[in-house]
């Protein structure tokens, strides 16, 4: 009832920056906050106003990659139509993805910015989780994997586990809740490699006050945390 209130009282305002026809909060968030209304209340306003925002994103976005973990979390609610319609943005983004394989040896989205990009590695994983698991003739179960392999060790400059505690060798200290102390907290994990131009990758494993290396990230966490049970279901199959 909370979340319904707060849609409508948002429904007709628009947004300070005067972009045309949405939201307060117009945009992905929007996208994710009429599905999950959706879903809870299968109401059709609200799977109206999602695809009216899904597709016109899609096709925007390079590989159409733009609200694609949105649209697969979409597939069990929305019918065959829908799922017939995303297949074909499925296919442009498989292409995308494999061009990733070209740029490292890793396959996956290594960042050129000022923060360490792990979440980026684990968000493509649990994308291609869906995206495999509706449309496997598509993503196979190993653009699932290679995202873990990644966060585990299998990348640049190191092989330790971005994970502490988990690996054969592991992050030892953080940037924690006591940041003014060498945190360890079992389970955490933290941003990843910076790549400073023109190409040095660094994480540091002496100072952890490099945040954007090394503090420990909640929602990083809770996405590694299901990324984890994906991976466990698809290997127990």
């Amino acid at each position: 009832a909370a979340a319904k209130k707060m849609w409508d009282e948002n429904s007709n305002k628009t947004q300070s920056t005067n972009q045309p026809g949405g939201m307060m909060f117009a945009g992905s968030s929007e996208m994710s906050a009429a599905l999950q209304l959706f879903i809870i209340t299968k109401e059709e306003k609200y799977s109206k106003r999602f695809t009216e925002l899904l597709w016109p994103s899609l096709d925007r976005s390079p590989g159409g990659r733009g609200g694609l973990s949105s649209a697969l979390q979409a597939v069990p609610y929305m019918g065959n139509d829908f799922k017939t319609r995303l297949r074909d943005y499925i296919i442009k983004y498989k292409e995308s993805i494999d061009a990733y394989g070209k740029e490292n040896p890793y396959g996956v989205p290594i960042t050129s910015r000022g923060w360490g990009g792990n979440s980026g590695v684990i968000n493509f994983a649990i994308t291609n989780y869906y995206a495999n698991k509706y449309y496997p003739d598509i993503v196979n179960t190993e653009y699932v994997y290679k995202g873990l392999n990644y966060i585990f060790g299998c990348h640049p400059y190191s092989n330790i586990s971005f994970v502490s505690a988990v690996g054969t060798v592991s992050k030892e200290i953080g940037y924690g809740n006591n940041r003014a102390d060498f945190s360890f907290i079992a389970g955490g994990v933290v941003p990843g490699l910076l790549l400073f131009q023109p190409d040095f990758l660094e994480n540091k494993e002496d100072w952890p006050f490099f945040w954007g290396e090394n503090e420990y990230v909640i929602d990083i966490g809770a996405a590694y945390v299901f990324l984890s049970n994906a991976v466990n279901e698809l290997v127990s199959k």
